[in-house]
């Protein structure tokens, strides 16, 4: 018996749905009521929220527990998604593929790498600023010492002409003749004898050490030695990060496949396992990006398992081959990963000029075209960096669950057998019929976007080739 089932009803759904069915229900009901699915129906947006915060309660095995027991007062969820690395981990997976992949840092690495080398920006705002008040302090000084000049040359007497440039006190001694440079004093003539960044570092009180420290540091690239600190103390901790996740991720991996590589490996044996893989994957499917990480996983588990197998085939040959080969699809998805990103730069740029220049092309609808757009190509981007940091940790993990030499080499062979086994299933994963086009909001934006960049890259390739045909034709 549960205290309250709006929630349920609004998912139409029974208190007893197990997270799959609630998780379905909602896919489903977010593409019918989605705003814009439903242009024009004031009521869309009402129902749409229903529905979404139905799910955020249901989905949360804790918050479903005190809304059972309490009912809506008592179930509410937390703030919304403030920090970006937190917000991405969400989109792509959330918490349901940590066992196999961990956590996605590529987020957080890159905010962290962002906050330590802004400072540098700041400090440089920090130099202009104390630079122009130099300058001010310089021409201020200027006038005055033009005053005092002018006020002695007034003051000069007949007899003063008269007297021998010899006997004539030194300190009174003009600067060269011909010029109208006005003098300075000993202090501001110090200063100016320097380069400003001496100038600012000597008043700054630095020792001569410390300057050409500064000096040094400034051709590594402008970053302070306190910054280089923390951004390598930064890689240290990332690095450990990693090799924790790996060593994490392979156990977990060797639990997993182990109800298959313990076992008589019999048809029937075989057979539950892949059973409870296509389970496992019809739960995950439904996450938001499931699909392709599921893919991802699939496609790298497949690859380092087949080429473990042939390297013990053909006494390590054809293993040499497939190595190579997994250098090449590593550097084919890194320039992927860097074009993509590129591609977002440029968009963002493109908006960021339209914006500027306004006027009456540049409507509402014209930006949130633009708004949608530059989006989706940001989550391409970010999808590809983070495919690329799942698939290169997770290399390392079956390189350290089959090359474990501890371990006997034919329970290492069955290993791989079992991840080709789990791997196929992963990489053929598909939604049901019924769930064609059922995307999330984020998938949708990624894929509308890909499919654009394709077609304009069709259409740049095909001028192209017309260019290069018509002198043939001409000919």
């Amino acid at each position: 018996m549960v205290a309250d089932t709006s929630y349920y009803d609004a998912l139409g759904v029974p208190p007893t749905a197990t997270e799959l069915e609630i998780k379905k229900a909602y896919r489903k009901l977010a593409i019918i009521h989605h705003p814009d699915k439903n242009p024009g129906d004031e009521t869309a947006h009402a129902r749409f929220q229903e529905i979404g915060e139905a799910y955020q309660v249901l989905s949360d095995e804790e918050l479903r527990k005190r809304y059972d027991k309490f009912g809506k007062e008592d179930a509410v969820p937390g703030g919304g998604f403030e920090d970006p690395s937190e917000f991405f981990g969400m989109i792509f997976g959330g918490n349901a593929f940590v066992d196999l992949i961990g956590e996605i840092s590529l987020m957080k690495d890159l905010t962290t790498t962002m906050d330590i080398t802004m400072q540098q920006m700041e400090e440089e705002e920090l130099a202009a600023s104390a630079e122009e008040k130099l300058n001010i302090h310089e021409e201020t000084q200027a006038h005055a010492a033009e005053g005092t000049t002018e006020g002695a040359a007034a003051q000069a007497t007949p007899a003063e002409s008269t007297t021998p440039a010899s006997e004539k006190p030194a300190a009174a001694a003009s600067p060269s003749s011909g010029t109208s440079t006005p003098r300075r004093y000993m202090g501001q003539q110090a200063i100016m004898d320097k380069s400003e960044e001496e100038a600012r570092m000597e008043a700054a009180g630095l020792s001569q050490e410390e300057k050409e420290l500064r000096k040094k540091e400034k051709k590594k690239g402008g970053l302070s030695r306190e910054q280089q600190e923390r951004l390598a103390a930064y890689e240290l901790e990332r690095k450990k990060a990693r090799e924790e996740r790996v060593n994490t991720l392979a156990t977990k991996l060797v639990d997993k496949i182990s109800v298959w590589t313990e076992t008589d490996k019999s048809p029937e044996m075989t057979r539950a396992f892949e059973e409870k893989i296509r389970l496992e994957v019809e739960n995950l499917k439904m996450e938001s990006f499931g699909l392709e990480i599921l893919h991802a996983i699939g496609a790298t588990y497949v690859q380092k398992a087949t080429s473990f197998l042939k390297s013990q085939k053909f006494l390590g040959i054809s293993g040499f081959f497939s190595r190579l080969k997994d250098k090449g699809t590593l550097a084919k998805e890194t320039w992927t990963t860097i074009s993509t990103a590129i591609d977002a730069q440029m968009t963002m740029e493109e908006m960021a000029k339209l914006e500027e220049r306004g006027g009456e092309d540049w409507t509402d609808e014209k930006k949130a075209e633009y708004e949608k757009k530059v989006t989706g190509k940001i989550l391409a981007a970010a999808w590809r960096g983070s495919k690329f940091e799942i698939q290169s940790v997770l290399r390392d993990v079956c390189d350290q669950v089959l090359g474990d030499k501890r371990i006997k080499l034919d329970k290492r062979v069955e290993r791989a057998h079992a991840l080709v086994i789990a791997g196929n299933i992963y990489s053929k994963a598909e939604r049901d019929p019924d769930e064609e086009g059922d995307f999330m909001a984020f998938e949708q934006l990624m894929a509308e976007s890909m499919t654009k960049k394709g077609k304009e890259d069709k259409k740049k390739k095909k001028k192209h080739e017309h260019h290069h045909e018509e002198p043939t034709a001409t000919a």
